[in-house]
């Protein structure tokens, strides 16, 4: 309807992209190989997709945008507008011609299904956005939708963080008493006020998550364990860019400037540095003690770092 109003009205139209193709949407995301970084929240996701994004195969992603996209996959083509989402295509002008690249078909042929739609968004992003390379995305809850995933793109790398129950809930409590701190409101900081019984949950439902996809999907998912990153950050990266048949880049791990936000570029590689666990001043001992009396099935399987299957 907008280009038919366009069109009415004599306005200019951008540069249009070719016929949206079913065919060749479903052929390119069948011969791409993406990294997608899911886990638990809190646990080096952002990190991760900060050194991927210096990586000249994938796309250079500008800061750490967590599009929900398996989660939502119409969130790009209905108002209101998603920020990260705006962040990820680099702008409101590329997010509005994704959706006039994709208004044609669907009023000829209907709503595109959440499969198709997620094609899409990623099809267009990566002729358009980030030419020549392989899509980059961290949302850690897209953990939950493995099946749609490896049925988008069945050659998908997955990415799997986690860190000491302790430190993830010491996490969570600095970020929201910084988030009151800086005046958020409670509807922004809801997903971080969670207490320990409700964190123990989020970690036994992770856990059932990565034990459950295993069987299908292990040899394509990778544990990151966040110490391990960050006690020898060379030697990790090497180790993952080396499983998912990369070749390591030494910028991936670098803090000098790689760009600008005008290129669209991470504004910094952030270095990936040792930090010792503070949780003892956010927590009370008793509280350490149920974490990680709750946790202790879990922590092997979560601090060994490798592919899963």
């Amino acid at each position: 309807m907008r280009t038919l109003l366009k069109r009415l009205t004599g306005q200019p139209e951008a540069e249009s992209a070719p016929m949206l193709d079913l065919a060749e949407l479903r052929r390119w995301c069948e011969q791409s190989r993406p990294i997608f970084i899911v886990g638990l929240a809190r646990s080096g996701t952002s990190m991760l997709q900060v050194a991927f994004a210096q990586h000249p195969t994938m796309f250079d992603i500008a800061n750490c945008r967590e599009t929900f996209i398996f989660l939502r996959p119409r969130q790009p083509y209905v108002d209101p507008i998603h920020f990260p989402t705006r962040a990820y295509l680099k702008g409101r002008p590329n997010l509005m011609a994704l959706r006039e690249w994709i208004e044609p078909y669907e009023e000829e042929f209907g709503e595109l299904g959440e499969a198709d739609s997620i094609r899409a968004f990623f099809y267009f992003a990566g002729n358009r956005i980030y030419p020549g390379r392989h899509p980059l995305e961290k949302t850690p809850g897209h953990l939950r939708k493995l099946d749609l995933v490896f049925d988008v793109f069945p050659h998908a790398r997955i990415l799997v963080c986690s860190r000491d129950p302790v430190d993830v809930v010491a996490s969570y409590r600095k970020r929201l008493v910084k988030a009151k701190a800086d005046g958020e409101p409670p509807e922004k900081t809801g997903w971080l006020d969670k207490g320990v019984d409700e964190m123990i949950g989020v970690f036994e439902r992770f856990t059932r998550l990565v034990n459950e996809a295993i069987p299908k999907y292990g040899k394509s998912m990778y544990m990151a364990p966040y110490d391990w990153l960050i006690d020898s950050p060379a030697d990790s990266i090497q180790a993952i860019c080396e499983w998912a048949g990369m070749e390591f880049v030494p910028n991936m791990i670098a803090s000098e400037a790689t760009g600008s936000k005008a290129e669209g570029k991470s504004e910094k590689a952030h270095a990936i540095q040792k930090r010792a666990s503070d949780a003892h001043k956010v927590l009370l001992p008793e509280e350490i003690e149920k974490i990680q009396a709750a946790c202790a099935p879990w922590i092997q399987q979560w601090s060994t770092p490798g592919a899963l299957g």
